[in-house]
């Protein structure tokens, strides 16, 4: 039997062959034609999609090893301002749900709601999400309630059904489940010397691209919680992973300081082990699964932290429950909607609130107990450079809702990021090669600690502008958990050799090095500053340009400022960036042939005296294709005006005025 079918098959596949064969002999300059053109049309395809694909150029700081001067940059660059766009405000579903969590935890039919959809005699259940490991949810037998419950766990399926059977709601629910966890372990109460740490994360956002999308936040934090942002702040690894690693762990990531990062990370010492060791209660939520920081490797065998977001999330999409469309977040970047309901929405729910409100029940259930919490917020800022933007309001918010419900009284608050944004488009121009090097890093202290400790006070504002680092927020981390607040007097200036950490309560030393700080050459973006003759045409030509620069902005107030003019040039310094690109590191492309990255243009820093006044400034400039200079950032006034500007209430005027018959 197996000879025959043999045989048939091989008389099949020959009749085959021979129609293949008449058919090419008939048809043979049709089927070339049709062969060269696809051939062709494949390679026009491939040749188009590599000469347009975004290059990364590769450039390296060869200055690692002098005192790092932090680069002034403009928040307004043209060259990034020019991907931004202004987005309308989330729409998501006007609707309420069914069932609500009471400030005591419990589990609440929530009855107008009911009453509200038409639906009569509704009965509902829950269903408890457990987790299985970091990649995978269990979910457990439904339970029948009808008015209120206690939930044994942080996430649970709610459905309810009307009397044909039919399920009316189906929503995924979260909660902290503090009852538990308070039996099984011993917490204890948070003091002016036991603070409480709440790290608030946004994924690829760089200090500057917060001030263009999140001003609201960064208002606030300044301006009513007298918080300190780190403008020197510089990362020390590519992506999220590393930076991470070293903020928590204080360790350089993939090298022997730490086990190997292919295996599970259950055994690097996370410094929220440490405080979980001190009677602290632990959180850590991140959103988008798919890159998870830690899952993205091997993830963690057992649960790292008492509360833990991600089943919540693998839930979701494993449940077949509405999740975000990351194709539509693509055009919503571009304020381009298909539907009046936003991608950004689950249900009622923008999605970066479920991860706040779960943020929000941890705080509040555990009231007085000491707190450790992290989070990370991936999905408005991963890929996309607007659209965080939307979040602005929301989490100013939050951080009002900590202020003025006395929460932040015995708390350390960190807002960060882990490196800027990482389209290529925007990290190749001048300004964001280096925005990609700096991510956001503020700190909030409480009030009563800037007069007990008013060297800490002292310490941070000067540390606003010297170089750190994620191994400076984890010795700063390891402070408030050793509750070593005094120790921020010592001084690390005489050292010879600086540490590689040093906590933002104690002053870092204004010649600290990129080397000193162990951040890699890759990642420095300090400058240097060449001393020019301050008698040479350059100078000249930048200084009263700057004057012609203040003055056409007094030019609104003529008639009661003075004009100025220049007296004397102090200094004018060349200001190199020191980065060298490195074509051997980079990939091979078509492009890289044909175009070249931008050219660094000549920057200065300028110092000059105007008279009436005696007025003494500074700034940065930057000399442009039309032969001229832009004003890097603003023009800033060294010395002090006293009464100079009395004729004058506009505070951008008042450093620069000189009111006729001042003293």
């Amino acid at each position: 039997m197996c000879l025959v079918k043999s045989s048939r098959s091989n008389m099949a596949l020959s009749t085959i062959v021979r129609k293949i064969k008449r058919c090419w002999v008939k048809h043979k300059r049709r089927l070339k034609f049709i062969i060269v053109f696809l051939t062709s049309f494949w390679m026009l395809l491939w040749i188009h999609r590599t000469f347009n694909e975004e290059v990364d150029y590769i450039f390296i700081n060869e200055n690692t090893d002098k005192k790092c001067e932090i680069p002034n940059l403009d928040t307004h660059e043209k060259s990034i301002t020019q991907f931004l766009h202004h987005l309308k405000p989330i729409q998501c579903e006007i609707s309420s749900d069914f069932v609500f969590i009471d400030s005591n935890g419990f589990l609440r039919v929530n009855d107008t709601a009911v009453l509200r959809s038409g639906h009569k005699n509704v009965s509902c259940t829950y269903s408890i999400v457990k987790r299985s490991g970091d990649y995978d949810i269990e979910t457990e037998a439904e339970v029948h309630f009808s008015n209120s419950v206690y939930v044994n766990a942080d996430f649970f399926l709610v459905k309810c059904e009307n009397k044909r059977k039919t399920v009316v709601y189906k929503k995924l629910h979260h909660t902290i489940d503090y009852k538990s966890r308070m039996q099984q372990s011993q917490f204890l109460n948070e003091s002016k010397e036991h603070l409480n740490v709440y790290v608030f994360g946004l994924d690829s956002l760089s200090r500057l691209a917060a001030e263009r999308t999140i001003p609201l936040t960064l208002r606030y934090l300044e301006q009513n919680l007298g918080g300190y942002i780190m403008k020197g702040y510089t990362k020390v690894g590519a992506n999220t992973f590393p930076n991470l690693i070293s903020l928590l762990t204080g360790k350089v990531s993939h090298s022997n300081e730490l086990p190997p990062y292919t295996e599970i990370l259950d055994p690097y010492p996370f410094i929220w082990k440490n405080f979980t060791n001190c009677g602290y209660a632990s959180f850590f939520a991140e959103d988008l699964p798919e890159i998870g920081t830690f899952t993205y490797w091997k993830g963690f065998k057992e649960q790292p932290c008492l509360h833990y977001m991600r089943p919540f999330y693998l839930a979701m999409d494993k449940l077949g429950l509405p999740n975000t469309n990351q194709d539509l977040l693509a055009l919503e970047n571009y304020n381009i909607h298909l539907w009046q309901r936003s991608a950004l929405c689950v249900g009622n729910t923008p999605k970066h609130k479920m991860l706040m409100n779960y943020y929000k029940q941890f705080i509040e259930m555990y009231g007085n107990k000491r707190k450790f919490a992290l989070s990370w917020l991936n999905e408005l800022t991963h890929q996309f450079d607007n659209l965080v933007q939307l979040a602005d309001r929301d989490i100013m918010l939050f951080f009002k809702w900590l202020k003025e419900s006395g929460r932040l009284a015995n708390s350390i608050l960190i807002l960060m990021s882990d490196h800027g944004i990482m389209q290529k488009a925007i990290k190749n121009t001048l300004a964001g090669r280096t925005e990609n090097r700096m991510p956001l890093f503020a700190i909030v202290i409480p009030p009563y600690m800037k007069s007990k400790y008013p060297h800490i006070h002292h310490n941070l504002q000067t540390n606003t502008q010297r170089l750190t680092s994620a191994f400076d927020a984890h010795e700063t981390l390891v402070d408030v958990l050793e509750s070593n607040f005094v120790r921020s007097m010592d001084s690390v200036n005489e050292r010879k050799k600086l540490p590689r950490g040093i906590s933002l309560f104690r002053e870092i030393p204004e010649r600290r090095s990129c080397k000193e700080a162990e951040i890699p050459g890759d990642y420095c973006v300090c400058n240097s500053y060449e001393r020019l003759n301050k008698h040479n045409k350059t100078s000249e030509d930048l200084a009263q340009f700057l004057v012609s620069y203040i003055n056409h902005g007094l030019s609104k107030h003529e008639g009661k400022c003075s004009r100025l003019h220049l007296l004397k040039i102090v200094n004018t310094y060349l200001v190199k960036s020191n980065l060298r690109r490195r074509k051997d590191q980079e990939k091979f492309s078509i492009r890289k042939l044909i175009f070249e990255p931008d050219p660094e243009e000549e920057t200065y820093l300028c110092m000059f005296e105007t008279v009436p006044g005696r007025a003494s400034f500074e700034a940065t400039v930057r000399s442009n294709n039309k032969g001229s200079y832009d004003v890097i950032g603003r023009v800033n006034r060294v010395n002090k005006y006293g009464n100079q500007s009395f004729c004058v209430q506009d505070k951008f005027a008042k450093p620069f005025c000189y009111c006729g018959g001042a003293h």
